[in-house]
């Protein structure tokens, strides 16, 4: 009967302390887990990015948002970060990220130091957050997308404005 009892014992501080490490083990999981997610690279020099698009031969999709947009954070994690796990898009299109705020200093295509927002404006964005489709010299491929109005078929509208914009750098018509 002892036995039982130091074995009853036994048995129910194991449960109760795996009830206890359990959640952090799996917040240790977890994190490692997002550590190895990809995600959407920032960009603050489009010089260097013309020239990996150029050499690459491959459109560039820039993400123009704003911090604490909560639709910029949609259109990333439920479909730029997604494309960019699924590996298909590696040899499709560049995707990087533009935070346009009205005092940041970027690099434009050409080389010249300019603000995030005046740069947005050369690309008529005005409001966020707003994809465009971009060869390595800065000339716009394909009408922005703005917002993302039907989440249901931005991934269709999306994947469009893409084969679009590859087609237009292969020199191909968009419509082949």
């Amino acid at each position: 009967m002892l036995f039982l009892t130091i074995k009853n014992t036994l048995l129910m501080t194991l449960i109760l302390l795996l009830s206890l490490l359990a959640p952090l083990i799996l917040a240790d999981h977890k994190t490692t887990t997002e550590m190895h997610r990809p995600s959407i690279v920032p960009i603050s020099n489009l010089a260097q990015l013309a020239t990996l698009a150029k050499k690459r031969q491959l459109p560039i999709l820039l993400l123009f948002s704003t911090e604490g947009c909560p639709y910029c954070e949609q259109i990333k994690e439920e479909f730029l970060v997604p494309m960019l796990i699924s590996g298909e898009y590696t040899h499709r299109v560049i995707i990087r990220e533009l935070e346009v705020a009205d005092e940041t200093d970027i690099i434009d295509f050409s080389g010249k130091k300019i603000t995030s927002y005046a740069f947005s404006r050369r690309y008529k964005v005005r409001l966020f957050p707003t994809t465009a489709f971009i060869d390595h010299q800065g000339t716009a491929l394909t009408e922005n997308i703005i917002g993302i109005n039907t989440p249901s078929l931005f991934g269709g509208t999306l994947d469009d404005h893409i084969d679009d914009a590859l087609s237009l750098v292969k020199g191909q018509s968009p419509l082949q």
